[in-house]
């Protein structure tokens, strides 16, 4: 019986180690090792590094890393059985690779080379030149005013002094009891067409502004008031004024050499998304592709009740169907072109023994 069974076993054996790969190739030292199976000391490493550094801080012993090993063989061991059952080949596989290449290969178009950006200083200086008001920027303050039209040498000014005064008590006490109520105050009795209907709101102002529009001693009586609270009556070279400061702006003063590097980075950015975007172009082009309209009209899209579109029905930014890498501004911020990389899966941890 053995003898029969035997040339069977050996025959498998031969027939799986025939069978092509298709996981990721490993080379390295191996710190576990069996059939179908291996981790890399430089895979336990690097899935070890994707952890947080409280999570990372518990696996320093022997037994600890052996706990960490095992979620990692763990992993490999189901992933070897799901590729054994042709899970490789199922469609939702295959098109969450597609993304993760498409994001992979969009991530590393837009890494700078090892030397940093290689935009010509001449080119950054005149783009920071051009662009100053976004590195320079004067205090602000944001303010609202109930106003009562009077300009210098005009009949009414005296009048409405007397007006402008009643009301500053009013106004006082009312915002004393809810700050609300200085909006509400300023659509009553402000005469500032402009700014009337949006509660006062005069928006954010530099003193320069303030002075230009009203006189350098309001522009240094509304700089020197405290947030939050409403000043007596002001008087402008427009009329008399009851102002509330609901906020301000510090001083924006960012020289070239302080953001040379961030500007060779934004701009080399820019360039590479519309060097992309001609690629992609191309591509299309080479590809010759051809949409058939009476196709895609009836395809039924379902939408769940109360769901509101995107806003005017924009695609997701960089030509990327969802899921794919979005785009993202300067230092992170929105509506420039830096793809998001991809996230790392964390490696499976084994619950910590007690």
């Amino acid at each position: 019986m053995v003898r029969r069974i035997l040339p069977l076993v050996l025959a498998a054996a031969a027939l799986v180690a025939c069978q092509p790969q298709r996981g990721p190739r490993k080379s390295g030292a191996a710190v576990a090792r069996g059939d179908g199976v291996v981790v890399t000391a430089e895979e336990f490493k690097a899935r070890l590094k994707e952890q947080s550094p409280i999570i990372r801080s518990r696996f320093t012993t022997l037994e600890r890393k052996k706990e960490f090993l095992d979620g990692l063989v763990r992993f490999e061991v189901l992933a070897a059985e799901a590729e054994r059952q042709g899970l490789l080949d199922d469609p939702e596989i295959q098109v969450a690779v597609r993304k993760l290449m498409v994001q992979k290969l969009v991530q590393r178009y837009f890494q700078e080379p090892a030397g940093g950006s290689t935009i010509p200083e001449n080119e950054l200086r005149e783009y920071y030149e051009k662009n100053k008001a976004e590195y320079f920027r004067p205090a602000r303050v944001r303010l609202a005013a109930v106003t009562f039209l009077a300009p210098p040498g005009t009949p009414q000014r005296k009048t409405k002094s007397g007006a402008a005064r009643t009301a500053a008590a009013e106004i006082k006490a009312q915002v004393a009891k809810n700050p609300l109520a200085f909006a509400q105050l300023a659509q009553k009795y402000s005469e500032d067409e402009a700014t009337r209907a949006v509660g006062g709101d005069l928006g954010f102002k530099s003193r320069e502004d303030l002075e230009k529009a009203y006189g350098a001693p309001f522009a240094a009586e509304v700089f020197a008031q405290k947030d939050g609270t409403v000043s007596g009556v002001v008087e402008s070279s427009q009329g008399y004024h009851i102002v509330r400061v609901a906020g301000r702006q510090d001083e924006l003063n960012r020289p070239f050499e302080q953001v040379k590097d961030q500007l060779g980075a934004r701009l080399s950015r820019e360039r590479k998304q519309k060097n992309l975007e001609a690629w992609v172009k191309e591509l299309k082009e080479k590809a010759r592709i051809r949409v058939d309209d009476g196709a895609l009209e009836k395809i039924t899209v379902e939408v769940e009740a109360g769901t509101q579109p995107p806003m005017g029905g924009m695609a997701p930014m960089g030509g990327m169907p969802p899921g794919m890498p979005g785009l993202r501004g300067p230092m992170g911020q929105p509506g420039g072109p830096m793809a998001t990389p991809p996230q790392p899966v964390p490696a499976p941890v084994a619950p910590a023994k007690p």
